[in-house]
């Protein structure tokens, strides 16, 4: 299996690039700069790519974006966020519509996340089948897919990788948290009533590579079977972490803070299941929060 991967240093894409190499695929890498022997470039800025470097790969999966916990939102930032996902769709798409029909890739997959359906779902349960948001994050998905399924109009198969919070101890949402609730100072974020969609890293890099082996295509939900809502998170966070659980952060104070951010994404209510998935036979290794626990974090003392 010939992979090609963009974004590949990231989190999930260095991840996903070591289960690909595991598995015997041949695997390239795009990268802005710094190339290493066999590495593609691509300056998305530009829309530059050598198209030749892209023809005869199984899939392309394009993980590039500025990270969404990475900076406040600001305005500039809201565009960053936009803009730097939809240049790097845009310029492998524009690239594969230069090669000869028979030479063009058989499969992209492009990133989205389960923010397409919007932060005030509260308890509805959440499939591909679903309708999209209408705040800015929905709105920058529906873009991002949108741009990505162009590709369908050349005769490439296309995924969009609905993301949820992906846990594991070296990066995300995780990476970022463990080390306040190993300081006990784990904190509920507003009411904690609002679902919390979370997949473990392994399972998302597994996930990704059998929608590329089963030729699954569409919009896909990156969640675990099991939601919670963040109330229980953090109960079971600050148990496994052997720390206490009692503080809350308010949700008006983390608005007045956080603005957009903590309406969209710390406070959204998104009740995610992976129904695509489930019936294509995949398999979760972590469903449950407990078992991503036991995957990301050392060992309970």
């Amino acid at each position: 299996m010939k992979l090609i991967v963009s974004g590949a240093t990231g989190f999930i894409g260095t991840a996903l690039t070591k289960r690909a190499e595991t598995k015997g695929w041949d695997v390239t890498k795009i990268v802005r700069s710094n190339p290493a022997p066999g590495d593609i470039t691509f300056d998305p800025q530009s829309g530059t790519i050598d198209e030749r470097q892209l023809a005869g790969a199984d899939a392309v999966v394009c993980l590039n974006g500025a990270g969404l916990f990475s900076r406040p939102w600001t305005d500039s930032y809201k565009k960053t966020l936009l803009e730097s996902r939809l240049t790097s769709v845009n310029t492998l798409t524009e690239a594969f519509a230069r090669l000869d029909e028979p030479d063009r890739p058989t499969h992209f997959l492009t990133g989205s996340a389960i923010g397409y359906y919007g932060a005030g779902r509260g308890d509805e349960i959440l499939t591909e089948e679903s309708g999209p948001g209408s705040d800015f994050l929905a709105d920058l998905c529906v873009q991002w897919e949108r741009a990505g399924h162009v590709a369908t109009d050349l005769g490439i198969r296309h995924s969009a990788l609905r993301t949820g919070l992906v846990m594991d101890s070296g990066g995300g949402m995780l990476g970022l948290l463990k080390h306040l609730y190993r300081a006990g100072l784990g904190t509920k974020l507003g009411s904690g009533e609002q679902w919390m969609s979370t997949i473990s890293l392994d399972d998302h890099v597994r996930a990704t590579l059998y929608a590329i082996e089963n030729q699954l295509e569409g919009p896909i939900n990156l969640s675990s079977p099991e939601p919670l809502r963040n109330a229980d998170w953090h109960r079971l966070l600050a148990a496994y972490v052997h720390r206490p659980a009692f503080l809350t952060a308010p949700a008006p104070v983390m608005k007045l803070a956080l603005g957009d951010f903590a309406e969209q994404a710390a406070l959204a209510s998104q009740r995610v299941m992976p129904r695509y998935l489930e019936d294509a036979g995949f398999e979760f290794s972590a469903p449950t929060v407990l078992e991503i626990f036991d995957q990301a974090l050392p060992p309970k003392k």
